[in-house]
């Protein structure tokens, strides 16, 4: 969890513990301290595939140049 809360694009989680033990648990991770080899592990890990355009353009070199004027 303090992973995730550590995210750029993640604004909020939604915790979904049931009994006291597993809400105290939940809390008592923001106190978690990850070395950069265990953020660049868990980075790699959670990495999401690239979509579409975006593979395409990466294997096309990018965006097209445009067309010269006249």
């Amino acid at each position: 969890m303090n992973w995730l809360l550590d995210q750029p694009a993640v604004s909020s989680m939604i915790v979904g513990a049931k009994l006291p033990d597993q809400l105290a648990d939940n809390l008592g991770a923001v106190d978690v301290v990850f070395t950069a080899d265990e953020l660049a592990r868990l980075d790699e890990a959670s990495k999401l595939a690239p979509e579409y355009p975006g593979w395409m353009l990466e294997r096309q070199g990018g965006y097209p140049a445009p067309p010269p004027r006249r």
